[in-house]
């Protein structure tokens, strides 16, 4: 298996298991609270999330975005060191302690509440509920 092949596998199944914790987790609290939010709308919201988070964990959509808000330089300049098996150090651009994972984390934020919104909206709409 190649490299590139062994990261889809491992996103594809960290975005699955994400996702549908995350949809059993909204849908247990908004039961709990008296909701009741259409299947159709839940699935959206968690689409909308699955697919985003997906394509920003490869990074390559993630170091576009980057680009066009002028994000390089940051990224570039809050790299962690870590130190290899022979204890020569190197920086890594991603990973704990990195601009890296403070963009990623709010990109996911941003999304989550569009996705949100998204589901709210399909719930409450005229002719929507279910």
């Amino acid at each position: 298996m190649t490299a590139s092949a062994r990261g889809r596998r491992a996103v594809a199944l960290h975005v699955a298991t994400y996702t549908a914790i995350q949809t059993g987790a909204a849908t247990a609290l908004t039961r709990t609270f008296g909701y009741r939010v259409p299947p159709s709308a839940f699935l959206a919201g968690a689409a909308i999330n699955g697919f985003t988070h997906a394509a920003i964990d490869r990074g390559a959509l993630f170091l576009w975005l980057a680009k066009k808000a002028g994000q390089t330089g940051y990224i570039e300049h809050c790299q962690a060191v870590r130190l290899d098996k022979d204890d020569t150090p190197h920086k890594e651009i991603n990973g704990p302690g990195t601009a890296w994972i403070e963009l990623d984390a709010a990109l996911h934020r941003v999304i989550g509440v569009g996705a949100a919104a998204v589901t709210t909206w399909l719930a409450t709409r005229k002719g929507g509920r279910s």
